[in-house]
């Protein structure tokens, strides 16, 4: 993921979590934003509750790479915010990556 699709400011994280609609399973909650460029931009949120330092970027980690192979997916007009739950950090990779791709499909992306 290049580094000019990523959210990394807390302004713009409360922005759209407070502002938005979201949808939500039992390991994602996803807001979704009207982006103001042409191409999507994308913020993780990892809370302490997951764990130390080296789970919670191992989640980061294992989000960026599903976030990388289906983002095609997903509309290029708009800002994404997921946020991790606790339960994702014990789950396997192939459990994340066909629950967040059972996400997108009911928010009809």
């Amino acid at each position: 993921m290049k580094k000019a699709e990523m959210i990394k400011k807390h302004q713009d994280f409360t922005e759209i979590i407070k502002n938005q609609k979201y949808q939500k399973n039992q390991n994602f909650v996803l807001y979704i934003k009207e982006s103001k460029f042409n191409y999507p931009h994308f913020g993780i949120a990892v809370s302490k509750k997951l764990g130390n330092a080296v789970i919670r970027n191992k989640c980061k980690r294992r989000m960026r790479v599903i976030l990388d192979k289906y983002k095609n997916q997903l509309r290029s007009d708009k800002d994404y915010i997921i946020i991790m739950k606790e339960n994702s950090s014990k789950i396997s990779f192939q459990e994340l990556e066909t629950s967040f791709k059972s996400l997108i499909e009911r928010t009809n992306l």
